[in-house]
């Protein structure tokens, strides 16, 4: 059985001539413009349909009689009649056994119709056919394929990889296959050398006349990309390979809108150091960047991740790779990429990226209006939730009278939280609940037995708790459903929000001068149970100010760069979805003297709500 592999963007699977021609070159009946028209218009729907889409696509040999094959990648057609299309099988087998697995092997040439755990497709018009119970093909599976006829044959499946662990029967069987590098593949015997579970036990590789063999001498014998065996397993095993990759959630490196950078693991499961490679398959389709940190100095820099990008993993390492996604050179709306890590024995895992962009803000009809009589159709680009941490790094000294800050002896951090709208008003906020709209269903009118979604669902910002009871929480605590909190201690006003002056954008600054009166809790003059600093008179009757009033001016300067490192790239997302600057403050009322502070601040946001308590 021969394997071969093209790796490809499903952008180029569409190849559409536009122009129809006769043998001569002369076109046959020439079209309207409204035809051009209407036929431009369906191209632009198709390529829009497909943009940014990445695939792969793995073409198996099949040879007169059985094979035992093994599909890496999720078919975006699966239908099993159209993925054996115009090639002359007799039958397809996939097995399915109801219990955990198999304690012995069954030649298919003996017949699988009366074996339980069998699932076949035979198609027409052989007389088998209504018996066919198999009509998809899926990712990480084996199948059994029966090829009528004398010559090879090839399938071809175009799809996405799913990055699944394999699952052992414990004390039997499995039939399964592996991801190769194809022309590399290692032993049988080098490539379970590590698995106590699977070392020395069985393996059986099919015929072309439909009979299993047992692999004699593993050490000599090769692996195939592509193919399956029955494999025994000696008690429980978790052995998936050479290498084994872990995400941090799912079957894929799915970023969605909400996320810039992923962490995977990757392990080395061999006896003896590894280079590993992550590879871009077909190239950059998707703009990402990796992390890259200086052992010596500790620097983070993001450098774009190349078409190979090498790490030397020991034997039984985790190594961490931090991969982000680079929104701001994005040319679609949603982006994808097929990676593939392998090594030098051969090993391989794919693994499929994808990432949209920052989603379009649902604006409420209002707001809608404001801008149409402002003239603009635009909404800010850096509408949302933006949550980050101010750093002081350094304050004058008051004492003398100094206005320059200078360097403090330990940096520390205040949380902060500022919304931004359509229009670009940007507001302090020092607490904000984010809860669920539930949407709005109505009768199908194609068929009254269902609904249809009429207003999709969307989330809130709250400040005023008050409205809380009015949605759904997007969480569950203590089997409750819930909304999740943020909010900070960093400074405190009176209100839910203040408005804060100035434009949210790089190399621009928003400022804000909060009011601490001698009343608020957190005024740090005051004490409620002191009698000299209660505001009240001798009586505990009447209020007397013995708390002074302070005033806190603070600016936040957006830089075009990253401030913590301003010579090496910027981290993914920045001046996106990850902003920050100078920080500056003054503080007046806390000492006869002003005190100033200067330092940075980061900020990420982390909604796209474009309105509070709407």
């Amino acid at each position: 059985m021969k394997i071969t592999k093209t790796h490809i963007n499903e952008k180029n699977i569409m190849n559409i001539q536009l122009n129809l021609k006769t043998k001569n070159g002369i076109n046959k009946q020439p079209m309207s413009c409204f035809k051009y028209l209407l036929l431009f218009i369906l191209l632009c729907q198709l390529q829009l349909a497909v943009a940014g889409i990445a695939v792969d696509q793995q073409t198996i040999t099949l040879k007169p009689g059985w094979n035992a094959i093994f599909v890496e990648l999720e078919p975006v057609n699966n239908q099993i009649t159209d993925v054996f299309s115009g090639v002359p099988v007799e039958s397809v087998w996939r097995w399915l056994p109801k219990g955990l697995g198999s304690d012995f092997v069954v030649d298919p040439a003996e017949g699988l119709l009366s074996v339980d755990g069998w699932y076949g497709y035979f198609p027409e018009p052989r007389p088998e056919a209504f018996l066919s119970n198999l009509y998809t093909i899926s990712a990480n599976t084996s199948y059994l394929v029966k090829l009528d006829g004398t010559t090879n044959k090839t399938i071809t499946i175009t799809g996405r990889p799913i990055l699944r662990k394999k699952k052992w029967t414990t004390n039997g069987y499995t039939l399964t296959g592996f991801p190769l590098v194809e022309g590399d593949e290692p032993s049988f015997g080098d490539f379970f050398a590590t698995s106590e579970a699977h070392n020395d036990q069985p393996i059986y590789r099919l015929t072309q006349q439909g009979e299993w063999q047992l692999v004699a001498n593993p050490y000599t014998e090769v692996m195939k990309s592509g193919e399956s065996y029955w494999v025994y397993t000696e008690g429980t095993s978790k052995f998936q390979g050479l290498i084994n990759v872990t995400v941090e959630q799912g079957e894929s490196i799915e970023y969605r809108a909400a996320f810039t950078e992923i962490d995977i693991i990757l392990t080395n499961l061999s006896d003896v150091p590894n280079y590993m490679s992550i590879n871009r398959v077909n190239g950059n389709s998707m703009p990402m960047k990796f992390l890259n940190i200086d052992p010596e100095t500790g620097e983070e820099a993001w450098p774009n991740l190349p078409n190979v990008k090498v790490y030397e993993v020991q034997p039984g390492e985790d190594r961490i790779v931090t991969l982000a996604v680079d929104r701001a050179n994005f040319l679609e709306e949603r982006m994808e990429q097929v990676l593939s890590v392998t090594n030098e024995q051969g090993g391989k895992v794919m693994i499929h990226a994808g990432a949209n962009t920052i989603q379009p803000l649902a604006i409420p009809t209002r707001i809608s209006e404001k801008l149409a009589t402002r003239g603009t159709g635009s909404m800010e680009s850096y509408a949302g939730l933006w949550i980050g941490t101010a750093r002081v790094r350094g304050v004058s000294e008051a004492q003398t009278g100094g206005v320059t800050p200078e360097s403090v002896g330990k940096p520390f951090s205040i949380r902060v939280l500022m919304h931004v709208d359509a229009t670009g008003q940007v507001k302090l906020i020092k607490n904000v609940v984010q809860m669920w709209q539930n949407g709005t269903y109505s009768t199908s009118a194609s068929n009254p037995d269902y609904v249809e979604v009429d207003v999709p669902g969307y989330y809130v910002l709250l400040t005023n708790d008050a409205l809380i009871p009015n949605y759904s929480g997007i969480t569950r605590r203590s089997g409750q459903s819930a909304g999740v909190r943020y909010s900070t201690i960093g400074y405190d006003f009176n209100g839910d929000d203040m408005l804060m002056n100035g434009e949210f954008a790089p190399n621009n600054s928003v400022n804000v001068s909060l009011l601490i009166d001698p009343e608020m809790p957190t005024n740090p003059f005051r004490h409620k149970y002191h009698p000299d600093h209660d505001n009240k008179d001798a009586q505990f009757l009447n209020f007397k100010q013995e708390a002074f009033q302070i005033t806190r001016e603070m600016e936040f300067f957006f830089t075009p760069n990253n401030p913590k490192y301003p010579d090496v790239a910027d981290p993914p997302g920045w001046g996106v979805e990850e902003m920050g600057g100078i920080f500056r403050e003054t503080i007046i009322g806390l000492h006869k003297n002003a005190i100033f502070v200067e330092g940075d601040f980061r900020l990420n946001r982390i909604a796209s709500t474009a309105v509070l308590n709407q």
